[in-house]
């Protein structure tokens, strides 16, 4: 460090220069009536000249300040430049027509407006992009200059690395915008600084998740961004959590041991489903996965957002999974490609958990083609699966299936059709069937399952449902089973859980004509010795006055003996007995979907037992008076999906004591600021902040105003589904604010039809809904 003019050394003995071997140099520049008293050349090796303004802004600047430094050090050995402080004379840049070797300029954001006049010197800038490859500009604070930043990145075309340093942390945004959008495909690095403090680590998490999401956003996913060993691993799991696994992988995936360390459970863990490029899912499907293979441990592809996903990843990875997986989940595949993805991968894997979610309307006409081969290999030629969960669109009916036909059961080749060692000894099942009969005949062969969970379709009645025996499964200690099968009775269940000895929880999902479930004297019959028993059982049959009042269910072994409590509700019309409707549940309510339909009539607990329906999710209503549904709303904090299927306003009941008894607020934490006040009867519709979607199946001869309602206290409402027509009305009622809110709201649109849309009608009823 040296005074330009006030730093003296006296000659040496033989005239050594005693500063020959200094490369770096600071020269603190300051006026003084002095002349240069340095000896000249004396710095003739520095290649690194760091220049510190001493001067005051009002002060006359040496004339020859840039000719006394040229004494002191050669300006063709200079490999960086320095400007530190701000007030240096305006011809300051003159010296790069003598610095061949220079590289590196770093300078405040008022000198290089100022030295450059904004990037418009056209000599200086022509030196700038000649000699400079690593630019540092320090103390912005006007990212509004636009002038500048649209130059910079014509002026410094050739940089390897920038960096800029902020005033304000505002502007981080800001200024990253500008700077990516121009320079991101020529820059390897850059740093940001910013100078103010910013407090807490949030701002910084913040921004982060910003930028990553910027960067694959604007697919510059290349931009490498390195993390220094200090960069704390709480700040980059805190980024994670607002990314999809897919772009971490893409962001952190291979850069460092470190970070491959730091992210390991979403290397061990791989997700595919968002929407990218398809170069970038080539990357990640050629480059990436292939240095984590072997660290794979579950698979998880989504064909929800991307179509062509699942065969993507089997035309990039040669047919083969992962060595070390063992779990796999596909969801929204079509029995096509669900197919595919088992007979080509399967067979090669020591895969034990497998999942399923069929998204296929064609699947009956797949079943003869595909059904036999998914359920050998599923059920029976896959050594290692041990459990299986499948869900959807896709249905089994093994009764059709030929080496599962047992119609002789005393054919004692008949367990001789399966090679009894190539059986997959699962643990846990979760499969559709047609009926009752593919169930008896499944279990012959898995006799070692723990879990089963079972959903029986409507079977028409067509099957037989005698039970072919199987052997007792002993370890079986849960059972849940859904039917949509009217036709079965209490007596089929009853035989079937008899093969059950040490069941210990048991649900029951029912619609069925048996009046015997709705019998809690009978019922008890079925469930006494479990220690867990959950159920939802409706029928269309009008109940008599015992099941109204559910006096069966409250007697010492319901309520005092295992303390399960339950509800109904039912609709009774005396003109059109098919009309008539009869569902009781447990509560808590076990399920996450929850019908209400036809509702007119409840019987429900004490206030106190009323919150019982925590686990739902969705909401099914249909044919009901908004009167009937509120304390269901009310009472369903979490559901995030509800479908409305022609629900009108009862005007009747509005100021009524019968309204104001149902839409009691129960829940103390409601207050009245949380409840919209835009109409007067909307206090009565509790605020539903956790509902995004919206589907609109039927309008009560297209009354809109239960919709209207509904979104008023649907503030995170976000997605919708709807009719066209019903669309159109929508848009064209007179009133504008529910149409407002929903083009605020709404991110996805479904727009569902009652007839076959040709180009015709998508030309003539498109622009209706684009206006």
């Amino acid at each position: 460090h040296a005074n330009l003019y006030d730093t003296y050394i006296e000659k040496t003995i033989n005239d050594i220069n005693i500063f020959e071997n200094v490369n770096e140099l600071s020269l603190f520049l300051a006026n003084s009536n002095e002349n240069l008293k340095l000896p000249k050349s004396c710095f003739f090796n520095v290649k690194n000249l760091k220049l510190i303004s001493r001067f005051r802004h009002d002060e006359r600047q040496p004339r020859l300040l840039f000719v006394d430094i040229s004494h002191l050090v050669i300006f063709s050995n200079l490999e960086s430049i320095e400007f530190i402080g701000n007030n240096f004379p305006s011809s300051s840049l003159v010296l790069l027509d003598y610095t061949t070797k220079l590289q590196s300029l770093s300078l405040s954001f008022s000198n290089l407006i100022q030295m450059t006049k904004t990037l418009s010197d056209q000599h200086i800038c022509q030196q700038l992009t000649k000699l400079i490859k690593h630019l540092k500009i320090t103390s912005i604070n006007d990212v509004n200059n636009f002038v500048l930043f649209e130059r910079l990145p014509l002026v410094f075309s050739h940089l390897a690395s920038l960096s800029l340093s902020l005033v304000n942390p505002k502007d981080l945004y800001t200024l990253m915008i500008l700077i990516l959008q121009k320079m991101a495909p020529i820059l390897k690095t850059m740093n940001l600084f910013v100078e103010a403090h910013m407090y807490g680590v949030g701002i910084l998490n913040d921004f982060m998740s910003w930028l990553i999401g910027y960067l694959h956003l604007h697919e510059l996913e290349k931009v490498d961004m390195s993390f220094e060993r200090s960069f704390p691993d709480e700040i980059i799991l805190e980024i994670c959590r607002y990314l999809h696994p897919i772009d971490i992988l893409l962001s952190f995936g291979g850069l460092n041991y470190r970070l491959n360390q730091t992210i390991s459970d979403f290397i061990y863990h791989v997700h595919l489903s968002s929407i990218i490029s398809y170069e970038n899912y080539l990357h990640l499907l050629r480059i990436i996965l292939p240095s984590i293979w072997s660290l794979i441990q579950s698979l998880k592809i989504s064909n929800c957002q991307v179509p062509c996903l699942t065969k993507l990843f089997l035309d990039n990875t040669d047919n083969i999974l992962p060595l070390n997986l063992k779990k796999l989940s596909l969801f929204h595949l079509n029995t096509n490609e669900i197919y595919n993805f088992i007979n080509r991968l399967m067979n090669k894997t020591i895969i034990e958990e497998l999942i399923i979610e069929c998204s296929d309307i064609d699947f009956a006409k797949q079943q003869e083609l595909y059904g036999f081969k998914m359920a050998q290999m599923l059920f029976f030629h896959h050594p290692t699966l041990k459990s299986i969960e499948l869900r959807g669109d896709i249905v089994f009916d093994l009764s059709h299936l030929s080496f599962l036909s047992l119609s002789n059961s005393n054919d004692s080749d008949s367990l001789n059709i399966i090679n009894i060692d190539q059986l997959c000894i699962l643990r846990r099942l979760t499969i559709p069937l047609q009926s009752l009969s593919s169930l008896h005949l499944l279990l012959i062969y898995q006799s070692h399952l723990e879990y089963l969970n079972v959903h029986i379709g409507d079977a028409k009645s067509i099957y037989d449902y005698k039970i072919t025996p199987f052997p007792p499964l002993l370890n079986l200690q849960e059972f849940h089973f859904r039917s949509d099968d009217l036709s079965i009775k209490f007596e089929n269940l009853f035989e079937l859980l008899t093969y059950f000895p040490n069941l210990k929880s048991l649900s029951l999902n029912l619609t069925t004509e048996c009046r015997l479930f709705f019998d809690g004297n009978i019922l008890q019959t079925l469930v006494h010795r479990l220690d867990s028993f959950q159920f939802s059982i409706a029928r269309f049959l009008q109940p008599t006055y015992e099941e109204q009042t559910l006096s069966t269910f409250y007697t010492p072994f319901w309520l005092d003996t295992k303390k399960w409590y339950t509800q109904c509700y039912w609709h009774i019309d005396e003109e059109n007995l098919d009309s008539d409707y009869f569902h009781i549940y447990s509560v808590p309510y076990p399920f996450s979907n929850f019908d209400i339909y036809k509702c007119t009539n409840e019987n429900l607990l004490s206030k106190d037992k009323l919150k019982s329906f925590t686990k739902v999710k969705r909401l099914d209503l249909s044919e009901t008076s908004d009167i009937n549904i509120i304390p269901f709303l009310k009472h369903c904090p979490y559901v995030h999906t509800i479908c409305l299927n022609d629900i009108y306003d009862d005007e009747e009941n509005y100021g009524t004591d019968e309204e104001e008894d149902i839409t009691d607020q129960n829940d103390e934490n409601v207050s009245i600021n949380d409840i919209q006040s835009t109409y007067s009867y909307q206090s009565t519709l509790p605020i539903l902040s956790y509902v995004r979607y919206l589907i609109l199946l039927a309008l009560p001869e297209h009354d809109l105003e239960f919709f209207e309602r509904l979104v008023y206290v649907t503030p995170n409402l976000n997605r919708l589904s709807v009719f066209f027509d019903d669309l159109l009305e929508i848009i064209h009622i007179p009133q504008q604010n529910l149409c407002k809110i929903l083009q605020n709201r709404i991110y996805q649109l479904e727009i569902n039809l009652d007839y076959s849309w040709s180009s015709v009608h998508i030309r003539r009823d498109i622009p209706k809904i684009l206006r």
